[in-house]
């Protein structure tokens, strides 16, 4: 799956073949995002996005968002943009 990062900026970060995504909704409850994910919208908290592509986890910060995920393409809409640490 598709994973793209995006601030009023524009797009921030795009992550190819991704196999597993995990974040908390804004309500603290933690959420898994795998390949054929059906079609979702939420609200996601600040703080570290996890994904795995590979078999190898990397994880990456993030400020309150909107999660969509539909067709394999989850799109964050972000407030501000971050720098990735892995």
């Amino acid at each position: 799956m598709k994973v793209i990062i995006q601030s009023p900026y524009g797009i921030d970060k795009e992550i190819q073949n991704v196999e597993s995504l995990n974040a908390f909704l804004s309500n603290g409850y933690p959420i898994s995002i795998l390949s054929n994910h059906a079609p979702l919208i939420g609200q996601i908290s600040a703080g570290v996005l996890k994904y795995r592509i590979s078999k190898i986890d990397h994880t990456i910060p993030v400020s309150d968002s909107i999660l969509f995920v539909r067709d394999n393409l989850v799109r964050i809409l972000a407030t501000r943009t971050h720098s990735p640490d892995n």
